[in-house]
């Protein structure tokens, strides 16, 4: 079989690079194990020859290259199809779906979730310190004074409110920073949620209404692989 020409390396080169850089990320993290915010940072192959394939990758002045040997080698006219085999396995060992989530599709629940969290806050900020430590008599005693007299406050009613207020909007918050920072970015990487504003919605949906919010964008995902499978 012939190899492959100048004439084809360079389509290839340039149709990949000018519209496939997610695939060329993909290789780089699946085969070449490079990080992944590395990998992603304007990768461009640079050489396609029939034994081999260079991707250059990384910031401005800090660029690597990466070399894939193809096995068997390369011949005139296999690019398509061996390229898009690769980024199939490359998406699956990555856990990438070919389904794209480009709007915030959300169940009832996870909206109701995100009012209720809104709701609690707007009530806990809006009660009165003194009467939240006199309804929660014991854990105002046995919690929250130790943490008023720690901080060199006095130990009246309305500090230990206050304390009361200020632990409960950290630890529901707090939660909610954490899953929006490590729950939600996996799925939103599965169902190529690429759209800026799509992304930060749902950031932020998750900080007020937590698990209901990703939980709900992945069961949109796999509702979309269903479609696509019965297609």
């Amino acid at each position: 079989m012939s190899k492959v020409t100048d004439a084809e390396a360079q389509r290839i080169m340039s149709h990949m690079n000018k519209d496939h850089e997610d695939s060329l990320g993909h290789y780089l993290v699946h085969f070449g194990r490079i990080p992944s915010r590395l990998a992603h940072s304007h990768p461009q192959i640079t050489t396609f020859t029939t034994p081999l394939m260079k991707i250059a990758y990384g910031p401005d002045g800090r660029r690597k290259e990466w070399t894939y040997e193809f096995s068997p080698p390369m011949h005139a006219g296999e690019a398509r199809k061996r390229l898009e085999a690769m980024h199939q396995e490359a998406k699956v060992a990555l856990g990438i779906s070919d389904v794209t989530i480009d709007r915030v599709t959300l169940p009832v629940g996870a909206y109701g979730g995100a009012i209720l969290c809104t709701a609690l806050t707007a009530a806990i900020l809006y009660a009165s310190p003194s009467r939240l430590a006199s309804t929660l008599k014991y854990q105002s005693h046995i919690l929250f004074a130790p943490i008023v007299r720690a901080l060199g406050l006095k130990e009246s009613p309305h500090n230990i409110g206050r304390a009361i207020q200020g632990f409960w909007l950290v630890a529901l918050y707090g939660a909610h920073l954490a899953e929006a920072m490590f729950c939600l970015p996996p799925h939103l990487k599965a169902y190529n949620v690429k759209n800026k504003a799509v992304r930060l919605t749902y950031f932020i949906l998750t900080i007020l209404g937590g698990f209901p919010v990703w939980i709900g964008l992945r069961d949109a995902g796999k509702a979309e692989e269903r479609k696509l499978k019965s297609q």
